[in-house]
Formats: structure tokens, sequence, C-alpha cells
């Protein structure tokens, strides 16, 4: 009598393209826009690991952050870490930057906790708790929301230079710097005081107050937009 013809071998959910290597899936991966890598991680488990791993997204951070001010190519400062999977090293750098002293936390747990805290409070509404599997992913979500943010704040202001644009001329006096201490050295007035105040304008001494706008296209800011006195970030580098 024939043989039974042998039993075709079981499927498998991916057929093929199981045997494809991470690394090759990875090379692929990298071609993707952050939207796409977001579409393709709903897939299957294995594309939702591999579309959120840490090297695509750095290289995403990488490629947007490269012509935006004040953006170093470090874990983004004010974002949200819930769920990643963060070095030590990491956190103290990311409480130094947000200019809380990492020397005073003994354990890793307290540092978790200290950057938790120590998060904008922009970002802390439960409606932003969602968790962001990957760093670098988080990095690139967050820094991208806090672009969209109008409201300045000291440290933004004392971290840039400034070039004063008056009636729509370009001073030659060099850039302007507003010190976090509140003193800012005038070519023309000395030493005099700057703050803030609501609804987000920006007052010198005797002066008045200036409306503050984002620039969409760097990131940077501009301060009394549409007046005769303009002052326009210019990022000089150093700590963020």
């Amino acid at each position: 009598s024939a043989r039974p013809a042998p039993a075709p071998p079981p499927r498998r959910p991916l057929g093929a393209m199981a045997d494809v290597l991470d690394e090759c899936w990875l090379r692929a991966l990298a071609c993707l826009t952050a939207q796409e890598l977001c579409s393709t991680a709903r897939v299957s488990r294995k594309f939702h690991a591999l579309s959120n791993a840490d090297e695509l997204w750095l290289s995403l951070c990488r490629s947007c952050w490269a012509d935006k001010q004040n953006m170093p190519l470090k874990l983004f400062r004010n974002g949200r870490y819930d769920v990643a999977n963060l070095s030590v090293a990491e956190y103290k750098d990311l409480l130094r930057r947000r200019d809380v002293p990492p020397e005073q936390f003994v354990e890793k747990t307290e540092l978790v906790a200290a950057v938790t805290a120590s998060t904008p409070h922009w970002f802390r509404s439960d409606e932003l708790a969602f968790p962001i599997p990957g760093k670098w992913k988080a990095s690139y979500v967050y820094a991208e929301l806090d672009s969209r943010r109008q409201v300045i704040t000291r440290a933004e202001v004392a971290h840039f230079r400034w070039q004063l644009i008056y009636h729509g001329m370009p001073s030659r006096m060099g850039l302007r710097h507003f010190q976090g201490n509140g003193v800012y050295s005038s070519p023309h007035l000395g030493e005099t005081r700057w703050w803030l105040e609501e609804p987000n304008r920006f007052v010198i001494d005797s002066h008045q107050p200036l409306p503050i706008s984002r620039n969409g296209e760097d990131w940077g800011w501009v301060i009394g937009g549409g007046t005769a006195t303009e002052y326009r970030s210019v990022d000089v580098g150093g700590p963020d």
C-alpha cells in the first residue's frame, strides 16, 4: 500500500520572515519615520520590541535635534522616564541638568524618586502618564511635546544669549546675557534687573513688558516679537 504523504511542517506566524535576524530588521526599521515606527510596533510582540529599540530612537533624536536650540544629544532633560531603565549615571545627569544636586542621594531608588519629583509640572498630568518603553523613545516623544510649549522658564532665559534687533536692525554691540540671578548688564543702561511676569512676558526694569513666543523651526525663543525691541535666542552651547 502507498505510504501516506508526510504532514506539512507547522506554519509559523511570520513564515519565512521568522528566520530574519533581528539585526537585519533593525537595519530596515532604521529607514522609517517616528510615526511609521509607532505603527510597526502594533504588528506583533516581536515588532513591538524591535520598533522600540534604543538605537532606532537615538538615531531619530540625532537627526531631529541637529538644528534645534538647547537640544544636546542626551536624554531629554524635561522627559518622563517612568518605565525606562536608566543607569545611575543617567539619573544623576538628569538631576544635574534640572539643578538638583544628585550627591545627596545614596540609593538608586532615591535617584529614581528624585527624577520623578523634579519632572517639570507641565508633564506631571495623568493625561501624559502613558508608559513609553525605551529611554530614547521617551526622549523623542517628550521633546516633541515640549517643543509646543509657549511659556519660557527663567533657566532658559539665562541659558541662551540674545541677539537684539532694534527697529529691524541687529545690534552691533554683541549678544546680550540675562543672568540667572536676575541681573542684566546692558551696554546702554548699565547693570539693571530682569524678570518674567504673567502672562508669559519679559520685563527689564523701567521698560514695558515684552511678549514671548516660540520659534517652531529651531525650538528657540523670541522676546518682543513684532515690537521695536526684539531679542532672539542664540544657542551658544554649554550645559543645558
